[in-house]
């Protein structure tokens, strides 16, 4: 800022923050610094319109950006995109309710993995023999000893430990318990605290954050939470936030510090929720694609960008948590799962840690629905992955009445002789419509004949007369931007009812048009038939709330028997519980990490052809 420099006080309403700012700044901006998060799906570009806000006093002139999206009566009453307006005079801002804040349903569970209670992680009582006058007698090399007597090797230690050594050992009579982890020494606390001792599982995804907190002593999770990542308020998907990084200086440590605090939001909550400290938190196991493993442990990841897309690391990343900001204890560490490839990261390979594709001779095929798609299919001799760009219409975005799974989003429709039921979470009034309810709507109108093969919603004089009269409330034609489907208001007036547009169907054919072309590139690859995959296992973005027929409808995967294709929620989530309470586990997944192959998307001669092959829809007969 300059000294001449003008400032102007922003206030937001409803979360009743303010500030004065430099004259310039945009809304979104002000904003963030106050701490603010605005939803913005396109990292501030001003082509989502995600970012309404109503400026109810000190309103400036739109730009030409707003005059092109929004309406006149919007602009008339003072709506603006945060990320186009700037502050030039005082002013008060109505912020519209923020799904990040308010009631998300975040997909927490998921298939459970089997594994025999053996942390890396453990605490061990020791009674260590007192020192004798004349002895030679060091106090860490003798509970180095004391352990190495009971199976455990030390080959390493945290500097901290070695100071905290001494009073420990004599506060119970040379009675302590060693923490250690994969043969490191992490703390010695006086007397028998084996029955104490907790670990964070963490799923890092583009568009939300789930954890858990689990009793390593037990095995038990004691305690689940979720939250949506702050960073989707500089891009929808990692592409957009890789993008933020290059172009801002400073934009690597801005999202990092948004995922941390997060993260130590959520260990805060999980700890409250079961009345325990945070400093009884020695372990958190960290899931998640590439970018955000990288950008979690503040490692910048922008050369996964640019050809040849190389990430920093593979991993399996184990550091101090403190060097990352985390608050657990002191002396506690964290795992980030191992990557598969640049944009095949350590939640897939935590889903492939409770599967079975690398111990069986059939073949089986995994996708992790995410923002960012990660596609694995193989059996015992060969496993290929891959990751698709199949972009955030699953989670909402790019969608003109999307939203997140939060209160008032429709999330279940039906579409039955010509009128349309819905379900909302929460049993609110529907205020958008999130991931599954899209997806109930496209097949839907699929069966009842208002969209084609093609995606195209037909206009009336195009019906069927087995159709005509079913779908004439539901389909409005003959408008400026296209048809589009009616959900709400059926007879009412079109402008204010909730709506499916043309170019939503689109976000829906390009995204499910990536993963499928990404698993027809596979199958190709290992020269296999559709046929011959004996399981499908689909993961996140859904969880458990779509059919398999509506899978088979869009052409999400190829043709095969309905019975073949299992939902497993946020295997992702269970597959580091897994890593977090099994070293079995943890081996298992690094090996994995190893022994798979990666296929690059991004310039296969044949990638685009089957890209824009599978954006038609498959019909009720499967062709």
């Amino acid at each position: 800022m300059t000294k001449d420099q003008k400032q102007y006080r922003i206030e937001f309403m409803p979360a009743n923050k303010a500030g004065h700012f430099s004259e310039g700044i945009t809304v979104r901006d002000a904003a963030l610094e106050l701490g603010i998060i605005i939803e913005s799906d396109c990292a501030g570009i001003g082509s989502c319109t995600k970012c309404k806000v109503e400026i109810k006093e000190g309103a400036n002139s739109p730009t030409r950006i707003e005059e092109q999206l929004l309406n006149s009566r919007e602009l008339t009453k003072g709506v603006r995109l945060a990320c186009q307006s700037s502050v030039t005079m005082d002013s008060l801002c109505l912020i519209r309710s923020n799904p990040i804040a308010d009631g998300e349903k975040i997909m927490t569970d998921g298939l459970q993995a089997q594994v025999s209670l053996n942390p890396d992680i453990q605490k061990i009582m020791l009674q260590v023999a007192p020192a004798k006058l004349g002895e030679k007698y060091f106090d860490f090399e003798k509970i180095v000893e004391a352990l190495k007597h009971l199976g455990y090797e030390i080959a390493g230690y945290n500097f901290q430990t070695l100071k905290d050594i001494p009073v420990a050992l004599r506060r119970e009579n040379y009675c302590v318990t060693a923490v250690i982890d994969q043969e490191r020494l992490l703390a010695v606390e006086p007397g028998d605290t084996t029955q104490i001792l907790f670990g964070v599982v963490i799923d890092i995804g583009t568009t939300t954050v789930a954890a858990k907190l689990v009793n390593v002593a037990t095995g038990d999770v004691v305690a689940v939470n979720s939250a949506a990542n702050p960073q989707a308020a500089h891009g929808a998907d990692v592409v957009s936030r890789l993008h933020y990084i290059i172009q801002h200086p400073g934009g690597l440590k801005r999202l990092n510090s948004l995922i941390i605090k997060l993260i130590n939001g959520l260990i805060i909550n999980l700890a409250d929720e079961v009345g325990i400290e945070t400093s009884e938190i020695y372990k958190i196991v960290l899931a998640g694609n590439t970018v955000m493993q990288h950008i979690a442990l503040n490692i910048d990841p922008r050369h996964l960008a640019q050809k040849p897309y190389t990430a920093t690391f593979q991993g399996p990343a184990r550091v101090d948590a403190k060097s990352l900001g985390i608050s657990i204890n002191s002396s506690g560490v964290a795992y980030a799962i191992p990557n598969l490839a640049c944009f095949v990261g350590g939640d897939i390979t935590s889903v492939l840690t409770i599967l079975d594709l690398d111990k069986q001779r059939h073949y089986q095929l995994a996708i992790d629905m995410g923002t960012n798609g990660e596609i694995v299919l193989g059996s015992r001799d060969r496993l290929l992955c891959c990751s698709s760009p199949a972009g955030p219409a699953w989670e909402g975005a790019c969608i003109t009445w999307g939203m997140r799974a939060t209160y008032g989003a429709i999330e279940r429709v039906e579409i039955k002789n010509g009128e349309v039921s819905f379900r909302t979470i929460g049993g609110e009034p529907p205020v958008g419509i999130c991931g599954s309810g899209l997806i109930d709507i496209v097949c839907g109108f699929l069966r009842a004949g208002g969209i084609d093969k093609s995606g195209r919603i037909l206009n009336l004089a195009q019906l069927t007369n087995e159709y005509k009269n079913g779908l004439g409330d539901l389909i409005i034609d003959k408008v400026k931007e296209g048809n589009k489907l009616r959900i709400t208001g059926i007879g009412g007036e079109s402008e204010s009812a909730i709506t499916v547009s043309q170019n939503d169907i689109r976000e829906i054919q390009l995204a499910k048009a990536a993963i499928a072309a990404g698993v027809k590139l596979l199958l190709e690859e290992l020269e296999i038939s559709p046929d011959e995959i004996s399981s499908v296992y689909l993961a996140g973005a859904f969880g458990n709330h779509i059919l398999a027929k509506d899978v088979l409808e869009l052409g999400l995967i190829p043709q095969i028997a309905p019975e073949k294709i299992k939902f497993i929620g946020n295997a992702a989530l269970s597959g580091a519980e897994a890593i977090l309470k099994s070293r079995e586990a943890r081996i298992r997944a690094e090996q994995i990490s190893q022994k798979i192959e990666h296929m690059e998307m991004a310039d296969h001669p044949r990638f685009q052809d089957y890209f824009v092959d599978e954006m038609h829809f498959s019909t009720n007969d499967g062709k």
